[in-house]
């Protein structure tokens, strides 16, 4: 457990900057997997141990979440008129790409 403290608090991005907590708790799961799995079959969990967690978030080594302003109808209205995204009927594959890709994340509120 305390090897992996230290990982928490050495991880850093290419910039230098702290790593957001969800792609920490993504290796944190994805270790969690692995030390359980066999050969290993650890009986403890790093991701079902609330004082680990509680650890690293109280020395500050795991970045803070940032939220985002949501999308404005302007905005919305501009990415239409550069051609960034179409309407359904649109010729245009990358176009049509964008736009699929996009409106779901609309729908489920990704950028609001």
């Amino acid at each position: 457990m305390i090897v992996f403290r230290c990982f928490h608090s050495y991880a850093r991005k290419k910039d230098g900057t702290y790593y957001k907590p969800s792609p920490m708790k993504s290796i944190r799961a994805a270790t969690d997997r692995f030390l359980s799995s066999s050969p290993h079959n650890k009986p403890f969990s790093i991701m079902a141990d609330p004082a680990f967690v509680k650890n690293v978030r109280k020395t500050g080594k795991i970045g803070g979440v940032v939220r985002k302003k949501p999308i404005s109808k302007e905005q919305l209205k501009k990415l239409f008129d550069i051609c960034e995204l179409g309407p359904a009927d649109i010729l245009n594959p990358a176009q049509l790409q964008r736009t699929a890709f996009f409106f779901p994340g609309l729908l489920f509120e990704r950028y609001r």
